[in-house]
């Protein structure tokens, strides 16, 4: 063999040396860089944190416009008059999502599927299905107008504290 240049021979060696660590690599010795993740903290996409510790932030979400009013929130936090109070927090949203006027009849079923206290506020899961039928003139005209609205079985959680009461969907 013949050298051609000290370059060949440098480009040479750095592919050995490149080679050797990615053979290193596959045969279990881990070659670590300051940007790897330890083991122990890695989640793939479907994983989802089982004891969230993290009170929510301050915000309260809106009700929707319609003729129910948010109802209030307890004075004592505790699981049992959280989860009344989040049931009735989504009967009334639900409520005024599928209202549409004074002739809307609304047939709505809540359910509380439960409460979790996370040091210092909770954690409550509960979903609503029901409809709304109305009927009666449509706005501006004398002509009966009938709206039939569906609200599929949604199930959604709420965090709450003091000053908190947030609420997102889930996929369930």
């Amino acid at each position: 063999m013949t050298a051609k240049s000290p370059l060949h021979l440098i480009a040479l060696i750095a592919l050995a040396l490149l080679t050797a660590g990615c053979v290193q690599s596959l045969a279990g010795s881990p070659t670590a860089t300051p940007t790897d993740t330890p083991p122990e903290s890695v989640q793939s996409p479907t994983d989802t944190p089982t004891d969230v510790q993290t009170p929510p932030p301050n915000r309260t979400v809106e009700l929707p416009e319609g003729p129910k009013e948010r109802p209030e929130r307890p004075e004592t936090l505790t699981e049992d008059s959280v989860g009344e109070f989040v049931k009735t927090h989504e009967y009334r949203y639900a409520y005024n999502g599928l209202w549409y006027s004074e002739h809307s009849e609304v047939t709505l079923d809540c359910t509380l599927h439960g409460v979790t206290e996370r040091d210092g506020w909770f954690e409550a899961t509960v979903s609503c299905s029901g409809s709304s039928n109305t009927g009666g003139p449509a706005e501006g005209t004398e002509a009966v107008t009938e709206l039939i609205a569906d609200w599929s079985t949604l199930t959604y959680v709420y965090y709450v504290d003091e000053n908190s009461l947030i609420r997102e969907g889930t996929n369930e």
